[in-house]
Parts: C-alpha cells; sequence; structure tokens
C-alpha cells in the first residue's frame, strides 16, 4: 500500500471515530437557570413593610416571635425589646438571599441539607414566616452552607437550594434580646452614691465639668484615697452596660438587705440600682427620672448643644419604660464595679 492511500484510510478511520464519538458522547449538562435569581423576589423593595417575624421549629411549634411595636422591634416570648440591629441584618440578608445552586427537588434527600418540613417531630429545619409585606412570605432555613451561604426552600416547592448570603437565625428567645440597657459616658456623671448593704455609704462626687478627678468626701480620719483618681472608676462602671440574663422582677423578702447606688448626672438625669447583698446571684432593678434642680445647679458650663429638659425627661422616660418590672443579672465584674466597697478605695 502507497503511503498516499495509507494516509487517506488513516484520515478516514479518524473521522469515523470523531463521528462515533459525537453520536456517543453523554448529554452536555443543561444550565441551572436558578443560579442568580432572588429567591424572596419582592421582599427587598418591602423590608420596612416588615411587622414581624416568626420562627417555627421541629413538630411546627413556634420558637421564636419578633414584633415591631410603634417602631421598636420586641421578643415576644420575654417582653423585652429585641436587639435591632440582629433583626435588620436578618431582613436585609433575606432581601439580598440569591441562589447559587440548586440542589435536589427529592423530598428523601431535605433531611441531608435540614430543608424537610418543619412540622416532622425530629426536623431540624426552621419555618420562617414575615407578616407586613403586601404577599405572604415564608421560607424554610436549613444548615449552613459553608461560611457564606444556607440551604433553603420554598414551602410548597419542591427545589432546594444553595442560597447567600447566609442568614444568621438563633434559635432561642434570648439570643435576640437587645443586651445592652444603659451607657452613660463618665464624663456627663456629677456623683455616683453607694449604699452597700455590708458596709458604710459613701459617695465619689465632681462637682465641677471639666474636674479632672472624683473626690469621696467624709472620709473617716487617718484615711485617704490610695491616689488622686482613685474614685474615677465609680463613673465609668455605668458605660456600655449588658446583661447575662434578664427577667421578671422579683419582689425582695421583707426587711432584705440590699446594696444600693444612685448616679446623679450633670444634665439633671439621675438613676436608682439596686440589688440584693445576699446570695452569690445579684439581679440588678434599675429605674430612672429628670431631677429639673440637679439640672439647674449644674447648668454652669452646659455645652451649647446639650439637650433640652423636654428631652433629658424623654430620655428618661424612655429607659424608665425598657427597665421597669426587669431585673438584670450582670457579670460578676461589672457588677462589682458599680458597687464597690469604701476600703478598696482607701489606705492609711
Amino acid at each position: 500500500m502507497n503511503p498516499r492511500r495509507l494516509g487517506i484510510l488513516l484520515a478516514l478511520a479518524l473521522l469515523v471515530g470523531a463521528a462515533a464519538f459525537w453520536l456517543n458522547r453523554p448529554p452536555a449538562p443543561k444550565s441551572d437557570a436558578a443560579i442568580g435569581r432572588s429567591v424572596l423576589p419582592a421582599l427587598a423593595g418591602e423590608l420596612d413593610a416588615v411587622t414581624g417575624i416568626r420562627l417555627v421549629g421541629q413538630g411546627a411549634k413556634p420558637i421564636i416571635t419578633l414584633e415591631r411595636v410603634e417602631g421598636r422591634w420586641q421578643v415576644r416570648e420575654a417582653s423585652y425589646p429585641a436587639d435591632a440591629q440582629r433583626v435588620r441584618r436578618l431582613l436585609v440578608a433575606l432581601g439580598e438571599l440569591k441562589v447559587v445552586e440548586t440542589k435536589t427537588s427529592e423530598p428523601a434527600r431535605y433531611a441531608l441539607l435540614g430543608v424537610e418540613d418543619p412540622s416532622a417531630a425530629d426536623a431540624k429545619s426552621v419555618r420562617l414566616e414575615l407578616t407586613g409585606p403586601k404577599a405572604p412570605v415564608a421560607l424554610i432555613v436549613g444548615r449552613a452552607a459553608g461560611m457564606q451561604g444556607v440551604f433553603v426552600r420554598l414551602p410548597g416547592q419542591a427545589n432546594a437550594v444553595e442560597a447567600r448570603p447566609g442568614v444568621d437565625l438563633a434559635r432561642t428567645p434570648h439570643d435576640w434580646l437587645a443586651r445592652g440597657f444603659l451607657d452613660l459616658a463618665a464624663t456627663r456623671i456629677a456623683a455616683v452614691r453607694i449604699e452597700r448593704a455590708d458596709g458604710p455609704a459613701w459617695a465619689a462626687e465632681r462637682p465641677e465639668r471639666g474636674a479632672a478627678h472624683f473626690t469621696v468626701p467624709n472620709l473617716p480620719r487617718g484615711l485617704e484615697l490610695t491616689n488622686s483618681g482613685a474614685a474615677d472608676s465609680s463613673a465609668s462602671a455605668f458605660g456600655n452596660l449588658e446583661f447575662d440574663e434578664v427577667r421578671n422582677a422579683v419582689a425582695p423578702p421583707p426587711g432584705e438587705k440590699r446594696h444600693r447606688a444612685t448616679v446623679e448626672c450633670y444634665d439633671g438625669l439621675v438613676l436608682s440600682l439596686s440589688a440584693s447583698g445576699a446570695g452569690a446571684e445579684h439581679w440588678l432593678s434599675v429605674s430612672a427620672h429628670f431631677d429639673a434642680a440637679l439640672a439647674a445647679r449644674h447648668a454652669k458650663g452646659a455645652p451649647p448643644d446639650a439637650p433640652t429638659p423636654e428631652r433629658l425627661a424623654q430620655d428618661a422616660a424612655e429607659i424608665e419604660a425598657v427597665t421597669r418590672g426587669h431585673e438584670y443579672r450582670l457579670p460578676p465584674y461589672r457588677f462589682d464595679a458599680i458597687f464597690r466597697p469604701r476600703q478598696e478605695l482607701l489606705r492609711h
């Protein structure tokens, strides 16, 4: 066979082989048309219309209800304000939620992703329901998908998808509470008056705005502050206070000895704090009011943009509205900083 004929036969063989491969190749995977689609397309434009968030867990049992009452989010189960920033982050994430990949439409595989019907007694999924938007909004939320995603499924639909961004669904009411309940800058405070259940009463005072340090009047003869700023921490104890737990207030037993603290601000805000002096756990009660006479005594040197008495009275009322009827368990170091014994400040 001459070389020319051999070349022709080889070329034909290659063409036949290529044709056979083309005819017998596996079908190309179909593209996922859902990729990039919004999971809840109407929600992004209605975030501000949401007035309620309900989480339903296994056995179709409601586990958390968040309600917007007079513009403020509340945790119904705790009758206490919700962490508004956490609620907002959740709503924004839901509005931005987009499909990354369709995972399965087989009900037998839902549990692997945590998107099974939450009515099952052993379900790991959570059904999220929103009230307020024009059309009802519901979503079955499953396991996290890596660090940035989540598996979800729309109720009544077969397809379970991976979506992003992730959705933060804390499953206990405590995790949704606004844990910060008091934040007073030390520069705002004129005096802190402490009454210990187990020791002498004392006060830290700074009569003039801008004074370098607090003083402790009426010290026993022969005693002095350990240093010039020893009492300054009394004022810084009320900044960014967060509780470990909150509960409905419990009436103290008759005759119970209690620690008490009164915080007087230059602008007239007055806080009263009280806690049992006995036991390992100390539950703190807080009340607030505006004292116009106190504000008048310290009017000299007030900044030009100081809040009006009306604004301050409203601030006090808002603190009182949150804290009334509740008690707070603080981290021990924060509790000890508030009710510090006088002897810790003194030396001979």
